[in-house]
């Protein structure tokens, strides 16, 4: 029994060295970029975290359960949001998909939309497609339509636009922290790394 508890142990110990490590091992311009300039966040008192994504992006899709996990477990000193990338009419029809998703308060649009896109292999950009996709949640035609051509949610493209000009987001997923460093997948760093890297940041944003 000392034996196997004592070797229990030795493999705690050397998981907990080897994670330790590997957190050592992240370096800026390798597996993150310091932005030549600091950018106010939207509050002051807490560490910032932005997600920039796109429904249509497969890394994303891959990066979505794992980002919902992730969420759910973040301590109240941080602030998580995301914004849609708008690079394209396509890209601004799925980033007003995500803010219907605020709007009527049903969360599960987002990732209903996700598996519609690449799951169902939907484009998601027709009336054909969007009138019984928001049926499925209840929501009638001229609800969305009227959503969709609101001056509200013009504002809300607008702002999508800017934040990623602001951040100069050429890929997603990519993720901003305070700020301060950005996050995206390379060779370097796999999707599945993405959000190792940036707990590594919060840590660092934390000292």
């Amino acid at each position: 029994m000392f034996q196997a508890s004592t070797k229990k142990l030795l493999l705690v110990l050397i998981f907990s060295i080897s994670s330790a490590l590997a957190a050592e091992d992240y370096q800026p311009g390798k597996h993150y970029q310091v932005l030549s300039e600091p950018i106010a966040t939207r509050d002051s008192k807490k560490i910032e975290v932005i997600e920039f994504f796109w429904f249509g992006c497969g890394h994303c899709y891959s990066l979505e359960n794992q980002l919902n996990s992730w969420e759910k477990k973040l301590p109240a000193d941080i602030d998580f949001w995301r914004s849609p990338i708008t690079w394209n009419e396509m890209a601004r029809t799925h980033a007003k998909l995500f803010y219907a998703a605020e709007f009527f308060k049903k969360p599960e649009i987002i990732s209903n939309t996700f598996v519609s896109i690449h799951a169902n292999q939907r484009m998601m950009t027709s009336d054909r497609e969007l009138k019984p996709f928001f049926a499925s949640f209840g929501i009638v035609e001229d609800q969305y339509q009227s959503l969709f051509n609101s001056f509200a949610m013009q504002n809300k493209i607008r702002r999508a636009d800017t934040f990623g000009l602001k951040y100069e987001i050429r890929g997603v997923p990519a993720f901003i922290v305070n700020g301060k460093y950005k996050v995206s997948a390379s060779r370097q760093v796999g999707t599945s790394e993405l959000l190792d890297v940036v707990d590594y940041l919060i840590n660092l944003e934390r000292k």
